[in-house]
């Protein structure tokens, strides 16, 4: 218990009081599912005339209230009674009535009228209860001004000039609805009996289970007292409970564990009662109650800190930081196999960014959570729906990533919050970035690079008639889904903004400002450790030395994505490239499509009036543009976009000939001029292409593939380029729609190394993106109307084990638009004889054993099924021969010899023939088709 000098931590203005130490004592009854307890709030008065106290509290009752020790008037005032059961004719009246609970912060339910025995006395300086008073820095009411310069100290300090008041209380909760969840106390219920907090932080839910402050901002230090059963024995069970688990010898000894917030102090058994037992836990750190968690049940203890290597515990020593974990029984070794990378990624964030806010790390795997992840802290509350045994591989990386996010929050979310709701994209986006971050260095450049080009893909068609991420923000608590739409849009524009302040700085930017966002928030720069995006902004013009009022404008507190819409000309005479990009997305539709998946947010939005700011006409920024001239050198030209429509000539430098694709073009040209194909003394040999596959005449005769007319050669020789990319560093999220011939981009998806420019190249839509290489050339070819040849480069793409796994699978699904009668099914041709050549014994149908080592084989043992049971013919149906063919690959799927689990392929085989079995596939039916020539530009 803090003594009478111990100082607030935050000063609520508004409260008239700043809150130092709260206690709380819980008793938890798993039988009757009810709470008892007893909390006691030390706040200091900030001025003489308080007159009363204004506290949450939801869903219980009050049984005493006291102010240092006198009882007290008080008016309470529970929410919950008022949402009866209504018709839907009074959703407005019931609406009404919770609209309290919305405002941040929400309206108190508890006022306490103070006693005017209690006298607010001013603390004599010279005593001793004013000589221990120890100033602090300033609490989150202190505004940002421009004047203070990033990195000093606030200029006001709160000392406690008012003698303290205490407010004890003790209440009860009956079945509360809110706040916990009590998991196996049905009689139906056949899991492990066990209990755990429900609270978010992101979406502004307040703590339900005892009196408190319900504000993020009002932070205290705590200590926790939670009574509850010693064993599984001592667990009540209902009455009646005949289907329930049968408790055996083994699980009646299976003691009840406490975890919870902060570090554990105490465990004894209640002498009072052997069957129950009292575990103290102690919070030094100022948190919110809202940050505070605990779940009770009988958890196996897994020590993550081995999966330390020995070298890291010897660097990093006593900073080290233990990582524990707790299942319920039997999970511990899904565990162990889930959670390996967190001892490492624990490391990794605090070498990289800054030490750990903690002493510990905890995880705890729950049933029924309702998130998959819930960060209070120190403690991250899990669902078991993330656990996955060693012989599953599918779930990896999402549940490896949702975990490290969890990890990540500890730093950015917990310890350092929002000062305001609209600072949440920063908070979000920064735990994100470091996330993403550490999942590059665990997965490699290409898996990250891919997926921030999904992302980007993904935000673009989902920003339409959306607020900005700065708005979005104080939205989360009506709507949590929302929450969705930021987490991949926040981090992507730290991601771009990295990229431009890299570029002006020649430093890695972004990583050294979060890091030295931790070092302020350490030093007690940052008041409460409550971060604004003022701040954030002007942190970042420091270390990138430039203004940044316009990217904050366009990207932060505007909406939208930029669409771009380039042509480009080679001028033989002037011997340059003459372009011109124009900003199109003015002219969308301001509407999307309705989906099932967004339906009732825009219900929402439309009810509560929340509509999207004004559309931007034109972003501003640099672009990259690089130029793979004839001789294959990439030339880059860096433009500046300042206007709607940008002309701009960019200077050509070589003379030589234009390189031949592929093998066969190189070998017909060497004949035709009677040159040694092999000859070292030709100078057009790529040193780099890939899709060279399939190249004898036996395979192009088996495959039915089609090569390059003579006259689409001499086309192509006569082009002064290989191709072009626009915004090569990734500098922007947006959609750009370039003027290019299809060859040029088959280059681009064969000869350049970035797995980004390849998935672009082969997948693009008529109006396809440029954000990078490898990505921007299957884009493009899958916009084209059906046609063998592209099929074939398709076809080549997916055997390719030299490509990586995301380009495969994705030229395996842009098959499916050339599997059409008007080209005689060849792209379902080469979809079967792709998996028969990969996956079958040979000359029949009949699969081989399944072996799931290679996980980029895997993914195509998965991509291929799939996409053939979209195959559709002009009715919408779908032909009996895909019907056909994918039951054979479920029935003679063997997977006797595989040391992994097939019940993913199994799953993904048995939605393949659901998808068959369905018929016409009418979501994009409205689209049209464009008929591709190889040697034609692409519309724009």
């Amino acid at each position: 218990m803090p003594s009478v000098g111990d100082m607030p931590t935050q000063a609520s203005p508004a409260l008239g009081y700043s809150v130092a130490h709260q206690n709380v004592e819980l008793d938890v009854d798993f039988g009757n599912q009810t709470l008892e307890g007893r909390t006691e709030i030390i706040i200091h008065p900030l001025h003489k005339d308080l007159k009363a106290i204004r506290l949450n509290f939801r869903q219980g009752q009050l049984k005493r209230l006291s102010i240092n020790g006198k009882p007290a008037t008080v008016k309470y005032v529970d929410p919950y009674r008022s949402l009866q059961l209504y018709g839907v004719h009074q959703h407005r009246k019931l609406s009404s009535r919770v609209d309290p609970l919305l405002s941040i912060p929400p309206e108190p339910e508890i006022i306490v009228i103070i006693p005017k025995s209690i006298r607010i006395e001013e603390l004599d300086p010279l005593s001793l209860d004013g000589q221990t008073q120890i100033p602090l820095r300033a609490g989150g009411n202190i505004e940002e001004s421009a004047d203070i310069p990033i990195g000093s100290k606030p200029p006001d300090t709160l000392i406690a000039r008012f003698t303290p008041i205490t407010v004890e209380v003790e209440f009860s909760l009956d079945r509360p609805r809110d706040g916990i969840q009590f998991v196996g106390m049905d009689s139906f219920d056949r899991r492990y009996p066990h209990a755990f907090t429900t609270v978010s932080t992101i979406t502004g839910d307040g703590c339900c289970l005892f009196p408190c402050i319900q504000d993020l901002s009002v932070r205290c230090t705590w200590d926790f007292c939670i009574r509850c059963p010693r064993t599984l024995r001592d667990v009540p069970r209902q009455k009646g409970n005949i289907t329930g688990r049968e408790i055996t010898c083994d699980d009646q000894s299976m003691d009840m564990v406490v975890v919870c917030s902060g570090d554990m102090t105490d465990e004894i058994i209640d002498t009072n009662d052997l069957t129950k037992k009292v575990s103290s836990f102690s919070c030094n750190t100022p948190l919110s109650a809202q940050q505070i968690g605990f779940a009770i049940g009988p958890f196996e203890y897994v020590n993550l800190t081995q999966f330390r290597e020995s070298d890291e515990d010897e660097q990093l020593g006593q900073n080290a930081i233990p990582v524990h974990a707790f299942c319920l029984p039997g999970r511990a070794d899904e565990v162990r196999n889930t959670c390996f990378p967190l001892a490492k990624a624990v490391d990794f964030i605090s070498l990289t960014y800054g030490s750990y806010p903690f002493s510990s790390y905890k995880l705890c795997f729950v049933d029924s959570a309702p998130w998959d992840t819930s960060p209070y802290a120190a403690l991250s509350m899990c669902s078991n729906r993330l656990l996955f045994p060693d012989e599953i591989l599918d779930p990896l990386y999402d549940s490896t990533r949702c975990l490290v996010h969890a990890l990540a929050s500890q730093w950015m979310g917990v310890n350092i919050i929002p000062k305001e709701p609209t600072d949440n994209w920063v908070t979000i986006g920064v735990a994100y970035y470091i996330t993403d971050t550490f999942m590059k260095k665990l997965c490699g450049n290409n898996e990250f690079r891919f997926r921030l080009k999904q992302t980007s893909d993904k935000i673009c068609d989902l920003d339409i008639a959306r607020p900005s991420i700065w708005h979005i923000g104080a939205l989360l608590k009506l709507d949590s889904s929302e929450y969705e739409f930021l987490s991949l849009k926040a981090p992507l524009v730290l991601y771009i903004l990295e990229r431009r302040l890299s570029k002006a700085s020649g430093k890695a930017t972004v990583s050294r400002i979060i890091s030295r966002i931790f070092l302020n928030c350490r030093m007690g720069d940052i008041p409460n450790s409550a971060l604004t995006t003022i701040f954030f902004q002007k942190l970042c013009e420091r270390f990138g030395h430039v203004k940044l009022d316009a990217f904050f404008q366009q990207w932060v507190y505007g909406a939208g994505c930029p669409r771009f819409v380039a042509t480009q000309r080679f001028n033989k005479k002037k011997l340059v490239v003459e372009m011109m990009i124009r900003q199109v997305q003015s002219e969308q539709l301001s509407a999307r499509d309705l989906e099932k998946s967004t339906f009732m947010r825009d219900v929402k939005e439309e009810l509560q009036n929340i509509y999207a700011g004004t559309l931007q006409h034109v972003f501003t920024g640099s672009m990259t543009i690089r130029i793979h001239e004839a001789d294959g050198t990439p030339y880059e030209h860096i433009v500046e976009i300042k206007e709607a429509v940008t002309k701009f000539d960019i200077p050509y430098n070589t003379k030589y000939k234009r390189l031949k694709r592929n093998k066969r073009q190189r070998e017909r040209a060497a004949a035709s001029s009677g040159v040694d194909p092999n000859s070292e003394a030709q100078d057009d040999v790529l040193l780099y292409c890939l899709g060279e596959v399939l190249q004898s005449e036996e395979e192009i005769l088996k495959w039915r593939l089609v090569e390059w007319t003579k006259e689409d050669e001499d086309r192509m020789g006569q082009e002064s380029y290989e191709w072009i990319r626009m915004d090569a560093d990734f500098e922007w999220i947006c959609k750009m729609s370039l003027t290019m011939p299809g060859y040029m981009y088959l280059s681009q998806l064969q000869q350049d190394r970035d797995v980004v420019a390849q998935l672009e190249a082969s997948n693009s839509r008529v109006g396809f993106m440029a954000a990078a290489n490898c990505i921007q050339s299957i884009q493009y070819m899958a916009a084209q109307r059906e046609h063998p040849l592209i099929s074939t480069i398709f076809a080549r793409t997916l055997m390719d084990s030299r490509y990586f796994h995301g380009i495969r699978t994705a030229a395996a699904h842009a098959l499916v638009k050339h599997a059409k009668e008007d080209v005689d099914w060849i792209g379902l041709f080469h979809l079967e004889t792709a998996f028969q050549e990969l996956f079958c014994l040979p000359n029949s149908p009949m699969t081989r054993s399944n072996n799931f080592s290679d996980r980029s084989s895997y993914a195509l043992q998965i991509a291929i099924p799939n996409a053939i049971s979209k195959v559709r013919n002009r009715n919408g149906r779908c032909p009996m021969r895909v019907k056909r063919f994918l039951y054979e690959k479920l029935k003679f799927n063997d997977n006797s010899n595989n040391e992994f689990s097939d019940c993913y392929y199994v799953a993904a085989l048995m939605r393949s023939i659901a998808n068959a079995l369905i018929g016409r596939q009418g979501k994009h039916s409205h689209q049209i088709q464009t008929r591709y020539d190889p040697g034609t530009r692409a519309p724009s």
